[in-house]
């Protein structure tokens, strides 16, 4: 059931990433990073999540740029499917992730959302968002693996108690050129393969992705690995109009 009324929070906005992993440090599971905001403000008007505080990410210097690096590209996390989608360089180059990032939503989200922010965005699960104490939400039980059930966006292969995906249709376009998850927190930074930044249910049935409350995505780098390749993307949804993928696959 929708809500009236957003609960409230303390906002920050920084502009350095040094300052914002400082907050995300702090607060930590308390703390919410906001990037384009569409997935972020859902949950807030249905009340399923509640942070102290919300960290807005839009103004971080230096993390909404496309450049070349000596073996590819770099794409900061909050660089706009928009962006993404008409960038001369990833259309030449690497045509699947431009192709990809079209897919996404409508033009006014794709005009908002970040690469970064649908890259992480939460499961879209009817159960899981709407307080249901499935075991994503640290219950006992999957209500969506039931033959009747509401399912119709969820795996059919491969599950592990939760039937739940990512919804990010850039996802499976990295995996498959390859790329790589730069992830900074006040330690220092490590680098991801995307094929493993998104967790199995398996491995942690309460994250979708390898981030802690203190890490933060701060770019995605695709190498020349598969540079001007030829790739096959297809992403089938129920309605014509913009929706979530049934199924999507990039090869």
């Amino acid at each position: 059931m929708m809500k009236d009324m957003i609960p409230g929070f303390e906002l920050f906005q920084p502009t350095e990433v040094e300052s914002a992993l400082e907050l995300l440090d702090r607060f930590g599971k308390d703390g919410w990073a906001l990037a384009g905001g569409y997935d972020s403000l859902d949950w807030f008007k249905n009340r399923g999540k509640h942070p102290e505080a919300v960290i807005d990410l839009q103004g971080l210097a230096g993390l909404n740029r496309i450049v070349e690096i000596p073996n590819g590209i770099e794409i900061g996390a909050l660089t706009t499917l928009t962006e993404i989608e008409h960038s001369q360089i990833i259309r030449e180059h690497f045509g699947l992730l431009a192709e990809a990032a079209s897919k996404v939503a409508s033009p006014q989200i794709r005009n908002a959302g970040t690469l970064g922010g649908n890259l992480c965005q939460d499961a879209r699960c009817w159960y899981y968002r709407y307080g249901v104490s499935c075991y994503r939400a640290g219950g006992n039980t999957c209500y969506a693996s039931a033959p009747d059930a509401l399912n119709r966006e969820h795996a059919l292969f491969g599950v592990n108690r939760c039937v739940a995906v990512t919804p990010s249709d850039t996802a499976v376009a990295l995996v498959a050129l390859d790329a790589e998850m730069v992830i900074r927190n006040s330690g220092g930074e490590r680098i991801i393969n995307a094929e493993h930044f998104f967790m199995e249910p398996s491995s942690d049935i309460t994250r979708m992705t390898v981030l802690e409350p203190s890490d933060l995505l701060t770019a995605i780098r695709i190498p020349n690995t598969w540079i001007d390749a030829d790739f096959y993307f297809e992403k089938v949804t129920d309605r014509n109009s913009w929706d979530f993928a049934l199924v999507s696959i990039a090869s």
